[in-house]
């Protein structure tokens, strides 16, 4: 997601919400993370609140996010076959290559 404000300038940056914390809070839901993108490092936290749920239900519902959905659909299912049957598309840091093992030399039969 490309996150812009005043203070950036004329630059947006990529925010990444698979790095981000989630956690809850009394009753809010707290999202927190840090936003590196062209040398930029910044902090940032979202706090979700019972009141903040009708603006975002609003938001989800209307007709350009919906729009912008379905013509993404088949991303989505995708995206909900890998998060949710697969168990991917986490937070979690990728896993390394396994090494290659080098290759024996044949032995001469001598």
């Amino acid at each position: 997601m490309k996150v812009w404000s005043r203070g950036l300038g004329k630059q947006a940056l990529n925010a990444d919400w698979y790095k981000t914390d989630l956690s809850v809070d009394g009753r809010a839901l707290l999202a927190k993370g840090i936003v590196r993108d062209k040398g930029i490092i910044w902090d940032c936290q979202f706090t979700f609140t019972k009141e903040d749920l009708p603006g975002l239900l609003y938001m989800l519902t209307a007709y350009p996010v919906m729009r912008h959905f379905l013509s993404n659909i088949k991303y989505v299912l995708t995206f909900g076959y890998v998060r949710l049957v697969k168990r991917g598309a986490t937070k979690e840091k990728a896993r390394e290559k396994p090494k290659e093992k080098p290759q024996e030399k044949p032995k001469s039969g001598s």
